[in-house]
């Protein structure tokens, strides 16, 4: 079922068929039908719904409906202009401050259709005017529906339609005609358990008898599951020259004000999946974020940022990506899990949304997709950048590469080759020595400056690797050996601290925290007062993330911010893809304590 959800909701954009008003009239019979090709999900309650025909006339009009719809199979729908006079309305007054396109969606219509109700409200509403809007459960009039079956329902089906001047709209089926057994799962509360399945908090007390909110892990809920409607979408026209298989940079309009979404797993209303620690750094991103906003907007930023909880949830994203109101974001920052990022990378390249992916992701996702921004560099992007280095300033060092033990730290170290020996180089390219982490000791030269690089992520190999260079480091003098791992090793409290500080630990990183610099002093104080508490590693990704994205997405270049422990050097990675960030930082241990060695390098 989720692999359908996403099939649907992706491909909105993509598909077409019949609507009256936008899909062709074909001659048939001495009369006018719309055709339609029906598409899974269809039911003729829906299409009569859509169209404004009887099932009656429709059947009449294709005797072969009578054995039941079929996917792919066209049909004609009789055009009359009854069709839009049989739509059930009501008075309905207008009340202070109130739009039209908050109307449509109280009233689950479009602008279109109330206009269309209403010819006057071309010139605009008045607070007191009586209009008509379709019946609905908003102005208390009931809503025909079908009687209950038992078949499993089916609970999203989108159609699209293409208009003749180029913007297109879908209709959302939401139907079901039959009520679910839903088992209460850890962390689960009522309200959570009613968003998932959008039914009402009161509407599951009722038909469960319950007299408080309060459910246990395990319990038995009876949900209903809505009957059916159906609401055509008003989907924001894409620029006829955007094609999202295309090449090269894209250009943006200017805005007075932009909306900004950052997905972030809280975990608000726990669920199965739920990680206190996950909670806690999406807080922290988010309090480093909301900083940013506010000293972006001291720039001359005009921007709504806006919060959406995710937690590991495909199906919410989905939910929020359902919402047309999502297609006019300029920007998504989020969310943090790769299948999670995936949905949302294939909704911005259909809607034309520049994404930002602020923690590691699969690169393949930059694959015919320009409009994703990887900002954090990979494995692999960080090890080519380190061969890179190396070549530039240890040419006339013994370099060795150690190959790792686990699977997937090959590409890694396949990376790092592949740069080293493939690299633009004057001269004499050096030789890049291959090892094993059983076998590079023999490597080690008294009087030459050794660099062991061994792209490992994983702990038991970085202890194997110092302990076995500990036991043979007396071939040389420990300030000629000099050992590059991953950042992963700085977390590994069980690799004896004394090896990193003796044997000149290094490691590429995506970034460089230092505490103790005139702006981190000023940001943390400034944090400590808005939060009252220190400011995390997290909290400054999050800073740096919105800071950097949206002063380059939508200030002038004049007005750049500063970042605190992040760099970027976003490039694409083919004419087809999406951006990745090369900048990168070399950390060195000495003394016990890290330092950029390319900023020491440098003085």
């Amino acid at each position: 079922m989720n692999k359908l959800l996403i099939i649907v909701l992706l491909a909105l954009p993509m598909f077409a068929s019949a609507q009256p008003g936008v899909s062709s009239v074909v001659e048939r019979e001495g009369g006018k039908y719309y055709s339609h090709v029906v598409e899974s999900g269809n039911t003729l309650w829906g299409i009569q719904q859509l169209f404004g025909v009887p099932v009656d006339e429709i059947v009449d009009a294709n005797p072969e409906l009578k054995s039941g719809l079929k996917e792919g199979q066209t049909i004609f729908i009789p055009v009359t202009q009854e069709s839009i006079e049989k739509i059930p309305t009501t008075d309905y007054k207008v009340r202070k401050s109130e739009t039209l396109y908050g109307l449509a969606k109280k009233f689950e219509t479009t602008v279109d259709d109330l206009v269309a109700l209403n010819p006057e409200l071309k010139d605009g509403l008045k607070k007191g005017q009586i209009i008509q809007v379709p019946c609905s459960a908003e102005n208390g009039t009931s809503v025909t529906t079908l009687p209950p079956v038992t078949t499993t329902p089916n609970p999203f089906v989108a159609d699209t339609i293409e208009n003749e001047d180029g913007s297109a709209d879908h209709v959302t089926f939401s139907f079901s005609d039959s009520t679910v057994r839903h088992i209460v799962m850890t962390h689960e509360t009522l309200y959570s358990v009613s968003k998932r399945f959008m039914v009402s908090v009161d509407k599951i007390m009722e038909l469960n008898a319950l007299t408080s909110t309060s459910i246990k892990e395990g319990q038995v809920l009876i949900i209903p599951v809505k009957t059916e409607r159906i609401d055509r979408v008003e989907i924001r026209p894409v620029p006829l020259d955007y094609d999202p298989n295309g090449e090269g940079p894209l250009e943006f309009e200017k805005k007075d004000r932009y909306r900004i979404a950052v997905m972030l797993p809280f975990y608000l209303e726990g669920g199965a999946k739920y990680s206190k620690l996950v909670s806690e750094l999406a807080t922290q991103f988010y309090m480093g974020a909301t900083m940013a906003v506010d000293s972006l907007e001291k720039l001359g930023l005009n921007a709504n940022l806006e919060i959406f909880d995710t937690a590991n949830d495909s199906l919410r994203i989905l939910e929020l990506l359902a919402d047309t109101s999502f297609q006019s974001v300029d920007l998504v920052i989020g969310p943090f899990f790769p299948e999670n990022m995936e949905i949302v990378s294939e909704y911005c390249k259909a809607n034309r949304i520049r994404m930002v992916c602020p923690v590691a992701a699969n690169e393949e996702m930059l694959d015919h997709n320009r409009l994703v921004y990887q900002a954090v560099p990979s494995g692999s992007v960080l090890m080519k950048r380190l061969a890179a280095d190396m070549l530039k300033n240890n040419a006339n060092d013994r370099i060795v590469l150690v190959k790792p033990v686990k699977e997937s730290d090959i590409l890694m170290y396949e990376a790092f080759k592949e740069e080293f020996n493939s690299a633009l180089y004057d001269g004499v390219r050096p030789t890049l020595i291959e090892s094993t982490v059983g076998g590079f000791t023999g490597q080690i030269r008294r009087g030459i400056n050794t660099l062991f690089v061994i792209p490992a992520t994983d702990r038991v190999t970085a202890m194997m690797f110092m302990n076995n260079l500990n036991k043979s480091a007396f071939r040389s003098r420990a300030q000629n050996l000099f050992v590059y791992g991953t950042k992963e090793w700085d977390t590994y409290s069980d690799i004896n601290n004394m090896y990193k500080n003796k044997y000149n630990f290094h490691f590429p990183s995506p970034n460089f925290l230092d505490y103790y610099t005139d702006k981190m002093i000023a940001m943390n104080k400034l944090h400590r007062n808005w939060y009252k508490t220190d400011l995390s590693r997290m909290a400054v990704h999050g800073y740096d993330i919105v800071s950097h994205f949206c002063g380059e997405f939508f200030l002038e270049s004049s007005k750049k911010p500063t970042m605190l422990m992040s760099a970027f050097e976003m490039n694409q990675s083919s004419p087809t893809g999406g951006y990745e960030n090369l900048e990168f930082f070399i950390v060195e241990q000495d003394e016990y304590e890290l330092f950029n060695s390319q900023v020491e390098r440098n003085d």
